[in-house]
């Protein structure tokens, strides 16, 4: 069956996109059956410090990124460095169980990698991987479009990716996005050059999904 989609039509506070996930997730922890749930979101202004996010990472303190930029900042479980959130990104939660997937850790961020480059080629964009990193890139201009960070409870893996549709891209410059000094930022509208509509992508992205893990589940 197809996975289980939970859209969020509203902007979500992190947090409350850390109980969805828990409440989701939990039966999953108890459970042998390939079973999977996605929920698609976008969150409010938020700036995210994953488990590998280091002190320079951060161009100023905790408080003062949230003073200057009237986002939150929070401290996740997530892999991955600092990424920022927020309206006009689409954020994807796929929670299933690894062991009951037979699916490894690597094996599913190459899946998440392979969703979001499906996902934007359904709209003329051209997404790559970059060596030794997780995310995907575009080359014109070259710079980051999505960022991917998950955890695992008790072989269920939370978080997912955040896809950059379109939304104000200025606060990533208060950090240093994932880590990678140098390394732009970019969305589908900067590239496509025109407003990319929200709802579009969701489609596109569920068709995605459902087509890169349905195979695993023959």
């Amino acid at each position: 069956m197809p996975i289980e989609v939970l859209r969020i039509p509203q902007p979500v506070r992190y947090s409350e996109g850390l109980e969805m996930q828990r409440a989701q997730g939990a039966p999953l922890e108890l459970s042998t059956a390939r079973i999977a749930k996605l929920i698609l979101l976008q969150h409010s202004p938020v700036f995210t410090l994953g488990r590998k996010t280091a002190q320079d990472h951060l161009l100023c303190s905790a408080q003062e990124l949230a003073a200057r930029t009237g986002a939150e900042v929070v401290e996740t479980d997530r892999g991955g460095s600092v990424t920022y959130h927020a309206p006009g990104q689409l954020t994807a939660y796929l929670l299933l169980n690894l062991q009951a997937w037979n699916l490894t850790i690597h094996k599913h961020l190459d899946n998440l990698e392979q969703v979001a480059i499906r996902t934007i080629a359904r709209f003329g964009i051209a997404g790559r991987r970059e060596p030794g990193m997780t995310g995907v890139w575009v080359d014109t201009p070259p710079a980051k479009i999505c960022a991917i960070g998950v955890s695992v409870r008790r072989w269920v893996s939370y978080h997912g990716l955040s896809l950059n549709v379109d939304l104000d891209l200025r606060p990533f410059i208060e950090v240093v996005p994932c880590g990678l000094a140098g390394k732009g930022v970019t969305s589908m509208a900067c590239v496509l050059g025109r407003p990319v509509p929200m709802p579009a992508v969701e489609e596109a992205m569920s068709a995605a999904f459902n087509e890169v893990y349905f195979p695993i589940r023959k």
